[in-house]
């Protein structure tokens, strides 16, 4: 974003409008450890690090929703065709109140499962392991959602705990196309809680995925595109 432009993210609100930037709201500050870093010889404008603060508004009137918005900045070099090598300010939000969600959540969503998700968009900028680990969350009470087993018999009729792991494969053995896209997911939440190696990216394919299985599981959409498709087929099918 600028000091005079910001992403128009969908007001998790209302639904409808979207998120404008306050005319002369954002105001930032140079940091501490910018400014030390002027003296040094090898100095270039892109060294300098901006902390920001600004104002957000929801563009549907009805709503009005306000949204408070930090971050960071910079200087972004350019090319001016007049002036030649040029530079210009540039921010990066690391927090938004109330955050936008990164993907619409089903209206029949569990709202422990909506709880969770909601958490890990809030997190998406400022922590990326965490982020994967409230998915991880997410997707043990979306098992418990779809009633699988939290426990099982040993041999001996003694009960233990079942891991999200095998809970997983329990959902993919009646599911298996959703079951190998949630178990993705388990990875990821994995890999959030142990050796952190987490990027931006693997988020983004994350919350894809999520959006997809949700409209699978909770809306059930492949099992009413295949009940339109078999009614359609009842009616318009030549008789012999």
């Amino acid at each position: 974003m600028s000091s005079h432009w910001m992403p128009a993210w969908k007001c998790p609100i209302c639904k409808s409008g979207h998120t404008v930037l306050v005319r002369d709201s954002l105001v930032s500050h140079e940091s501490t450890t910018s400014k030390n870093s002027r003296g040094h010889e090898a100095w270039d404008p892109d060294w300098i690090e901006l902390i920001f603060v600004a104002w957000g508004k929801c563009s549907n009137e009805r709503c009005g929703q306000d949204f408070s918005i930090s971050g960071t900045g910079g200087l972004e070099e350019f090319w001016n065709d007049e002036e030649g090598r040029d530079w210009d300010e540039r921010y990066y939000p690391k927090m938004c109140i109330p955050m936008p969600e990164v993907f619409d959540l089903p209206t029949k969503c569990p709202e422990l499962v909506k709880k969770e998700l909601t958490s890990a968009f809030s997190l998406l900028w400022t922590s990326r392991e965490s982020c994967a680990g409230r998915i991880r969350v997410a997707l043990e009470l979306l098992m418990d959602h779809v009633k699988v087993p939290k426990q099982a018999d040993t041999k001996d009729g003694k009960r233990y705990d079942l891991k999200l792991h095998r809970r997983v494969e329990i959902f993919t053995e009646a599911n298996p196309a959703v079951g190998a896209q949630l178990m993705a997911l388990k990875w990821l939440g994995n890999a959030g809680s142990h050796d952190g190696d987490v990027v931006l990216q693997d988020l983004l394919d994350a919350f894809e995925i999520l959006e997809h299985t949700l409209d699978e599981i909770i809306n059930e959409r492949s099992a009413r595109v295949a009940h339109l498709a078999a009614k359609l087929t009842s009616r318009h099918t030549p008789s012999k």
